[in-house]
């Protein structure tokens, strides 16, 4: 999208510069093509450039505001400890100002930006599609002087690539490469490896664990065989025993009853450990102090009548009043409000609600407070009862045995075999709970759990196939980043060498007697046969180079020039007047009276659309007082005088004040 951008004036106070203001525009608000603002040396024209770039870039050359900057720049003299410069701006047809203030006192800077329609907003807030150009990198091309036309000579700058990257936007093409390289960050940053020893590292592990695994499975399966071989033989001697306390048939009968009484024990001391826990579960069981918390909670909504049954009626009457609750007045806006929010306040579930919980409660705690409390210690008291007979009934079961084993060697030798069995049959059980552990501490080698060794294994299965893919994607963004850098140098190099071409045919026409030809562009402009030139052919070279990026970009940027043809020899200026307002739509420049020779008058003959011309001074000085009897100013400050006005600025004749 094509970017315009014009400058419509600005305003300086308390500087160190005289307070002035200035419009670049026409009785009809449009911006003259070409404005010559005439300040005499030590007027504060460096210090008028400085603070246009800097509002321009939102920030100094420099990069900062720093302490002594700050303070440099105020008006000497002044009893204010503020300053501000105001830069007025059209950009796209929309007005943008920025406005900077300067804190003397603190030494700080403060940017405000007023945006069409968006409003007033604090920092430097250009809209997005004009950052590029409005930044300290850029505006120097556009805000000109003899330093930039050095830089783009010098091989230690980067001037002459940088405004052929930004303004043709072959930098889109660094900043693809730079998107690139975030999707591979952002893509791969779960990576840890990228290279192909990182792949040998985890295809390993995967190896290893893999092994890990079967052998963990192997040695589960033999210890679950042996399990099931024991369980067997141990059903057999149990079936044995019974067999040989059979051959005694009241010891049989004795034994058989005290097991079936331990059973039944055991099954009732279940059900009364499940019941236990049940009431354990509500918090009025445990203790009174619960119960009294709920009783009262349950009193205080009944005293405060909550829930209401009339709850909406509420409402709706009030919306019947004249005034609120709170005082104000409730006209027929007011009153449907209330009644379209009353059904989210106190609505038919909120009642339940409150009405289970209170019935609840009246339920469970309504005749006592300390009567649950007082059934589970009861409950627990049974539990205790039920625990002591079972122990008894045990102890009852073991003595019988006991006989009958003393009784019997048959029965003695098969309890023996049963008691081995069941130890052996523990190891066992022992063995096959590590390979149930879920114990995550340990490394692969001294873990046993097989649910967690396969979950390290599908982990590193998946890094496997990251780090492959990783592999796979940096091959791809290799070739991609190699052929956007390809790109990149191949748009610069051909646009480069026809702006070199169209450059040297300009820079003939200004100085055809010369022999200067731009040879190529590597960071700066590299001259054909010779390092450099004089300042005037230096500064004609830059007119040259600027005019033919300014005239084949689709952008259009003011052009602002500190001593346009100062340096340059009589002879060539007529030239530079011819093509400076071909460099772009609007030229603002600031001279001194000696530069007008040879260089006015052509550019007002080559310049559609009129040409305004400033003068500014300072009051009191020389300058003041060679103003013509009967001349007014156009305006005048506090210590400035601008006068508008071609025939003024051709007679003003002081290049610097007294």
């Amino acid at each position: 999208m094509t970017s315009v951008v014009k400058i419509l004036g600005w305003k300086a106070e308390g500087l160190r510069c005289p307070d002035h203001e200035l419009n670049c525009c026409d009785d009809n608000g449009e911006p003259y093509p070409v404005s010559l603002i005439q300040m005499p040396n030590g007027t504060g024209k460096t210090t008028t450039l400085m603070l246009l770039r800097a509002a321009l870039a939102g920030t100094p050359m420099e990069g900062r505001w720093d302490e002594n900057k700050v303070r440099s720049l105020r008006k000497r003299g002044a009893d204010s400890d503020v300053g501000s410069f105001e830069l007025r701006l059209l950009l796209n047809g929309r007005r943008v100002t920025v406005v900077m203030t300067f804190d003397f006192e603190a030494s700080a800077v403060t940017y405000k930006t007023t945006r069409s329609p968006a409003g007033q907003a604090p920092g430097f807030d250009p809209p997005a599609q004009f950052r590029r150009f409005m930044n300290q990198n850029f505006v120097p091309f556009f805000v000109f002087d003899g330093e930039l036309a050095q830089h783009l000579l010098d091989h230690d700058q980067v001037e002459a690539e940088t405004v052929v990257e930004t303004l043709f936007q072959i930098n889109a093409l660094q900043t693809l490469g730079r998107r690139v390289m975030d999707h591979w960050t952002h893509a791969t940053r779960n990576a840890s490896a990228t290279e192909e020893r990182g792949l040998a590292r985890r295809e390993n592990r995967v190896e290893k664990l893999r092994e890990r695994l079967q052998l963990l499975k192997a040695e589960r399966r033999k210890f679950l065989e042996s399990s099931a071989r024991l369980r067997k033989q141990l059903e057999q001697y149990h079936e044995t025993y019974a067999q040989e306390i059979g051959k005694e048939r009241d010891r049989a009968e004795q034994i058989t009853n005290a097991g079936g009484t331990v059973d039944d024990l055991k099954a009732r001391v279940r059900e009364q450990s499940l019941s236990v826990l049940d009431q354990m579960r509500d918090p009025h069981a445990l203790s009174s102090i619960f119960a009294q918390t709920m009783y009262e909670l349950k009193l205080g909504l009944d005293r405060v009548k909550l829930p209401e049954s009339a709850a909406r009626e509420f409402f709706e009457e009030l919306a019947t009043e004249d005034n609120c609750v709170c005082g104000r007045p409730i006209d027929e806006e007011v009153s449907a409000v209330i009644r379209q929010r009353a059904t989210t306040y106190l609505s038919t579930d909120d009642v339940s609600l409150l009405n289970s919980m209170k019935t609840a409660i009246q339920d469970v705690v309504g005749q006592s407070r300390a009567q649950t409390e007082s059934d589970l210690e009861i409950e627990m008291g049974d539990l205790e009862a039920l625990v002591a007979q079972r122990r008894d009934s045990l102890n009852d079961l073991e003595e019988l045995r006991l006989a009958a084993e003393q009784a019997d060697p048959a029965v003695k030798r098969a309890s023996e075999k049963i008691r081995d069995l069941e130890l052996e049959m523990a190891g066992i059980d022992g063995e096959l709970e590590k390979f149930a552990s879920r114990d995550t501490e340990l490394g692969d080698e001294r873990t046993f759990g097989i649910d967690v060794i396969a979950d390290r294994l599908d982990d590193a299965e998946q890094r496997l196939a990251e780090i492959m893919g990783t592999i796979t994607l940096r091959q791809k963004r290799d070739v991609l980043v190699r052929v956007i850098e390809s790109a990149r140098e191949r748009a610069q190099a051909l646009i480069s060498a026809d702006i070199c071409a169209e450059a040297n045919t300009r820079i003939r026409e200004l100085m055809p007697d010369n022999r200067i030809d731009i040879d190529h562009i590597d960071r700066c402009l590299i001259l054909r046969g010779q390092e450099g030139g004089s300042a005037g052919e230096t500064l004609a070279i830059a007119y040259a180079f600027l005019a033919t990026l300014f005239n084949r970009s689709e952008h259009q940027l003011p052009f602002v020039v500190d001593s346009p043809a100062g340096p340059i020899d009589l002879a060539v200026r007529p030239r530079i007047g011819n093509l400076i307002p071909k460099l772009t739509d609007q030229f603002i420049a600031f001279t001194i009276s000696s530069e007008r020779e040879g260089f006015v008058q052509r550019l007002k003959q080559a310049t559609e659309g009129g040409v305004q011309f400033l003068t500014v001074f300072r009051k009191g000085t020389l300058a003041a007082q060679r103003v013509p009897t009967g001349t007014s100013p156009t305006a005048e400050t506090v210590d400035g005088v601008l006068i508008e006005g071609e025939a003024f600025f051709n007679a003003f004749q002081l290049d610097k004040e007294d």
